[in-house]
C-alpha cells in the first residue's frame, strides 16, 4: 500500500533535518537502541552510532538532499521508499545518487534503517575533490 500522509511527513522531516547537516537535529529521529545497515557493512547499532556513521560521511560534504521517487508502507511499521541523494560537495559538485530504503518506524522514531545505495560516484567525487586540495 502507498504510505500514508504522517508517513510520508515523518520522512520529508527527517531528511529536512539531515540536510542541515546537524547530527543532533537528524538524530532525533532515531530509537535508541536503533540499527543501521548500508548494504552489506555490518550492522551499527544505537542511535548515537548511528549518528556517527552519517557524520563521518556527511562531514566529508556540505549538505545531502534526498527527493522521495516512491513510497509504500506496511502495517507493522515497515516502509520502503525509492530515493534520489543528492550530494552538495565544498567544491560546488553534485553528485546524485539512486538508493532504495527499508525503514521501521515505531512509536514515531526509526528503530531500523536499512539503505541499499551505491555510494562508489561519490567516493570517487571525494577523492578527486581531496587531491585538487591537496595539490592547492
Amino acid at each position: 500500500m502507498r504510505a500514508s500522509a504522517p508517513t510520508l511527513e515523518l520522512l520529508v522531516d527527517y531528511y529536512a533535518e539531515m540536510e542541515t547537516n546537524d547530527p543532533e537535529r537528524y538524530g532525533a529521529y532515531y530509537a535508541d537502541d536503533m540499527t543501521l545497515r548500508f548494504a552489506n557493512s555490518p550492522v551499527i547499532t544505537g542511535r548515537r552510532n548511528a549518528m556517527e556513521a552519517f557524520s563521518q560521511v556527511l562531514g566529508r560534504v556540505t549538505s545531502l538532499k534526498h527527493d522521495l521517487v516512491n513510497v509504500w508502507e506496511e502495517d507493522d511499521g515497515l516502509v520502503l521508499f525509492e530515493s534520489v541523494g543528492t550530494w552538495y560537495l565544498r567544491s560546488g559538485t553534485t553528485v546524485s545518487i539512486n538508493a532504495f530504503s527499508a525503514f521501521t518506524v515505531a512509536d514515531g522514531l526509526f528503530v531500523d534503517q536499512r539503505i541499499y545505495v551505491d555510494n562508489a560516484p561519490l567516493f570517487a567525487a571525494l577523492e578527486k575533490e581531496d587531491r585538487a586540495d591537496a595539490q592547492a
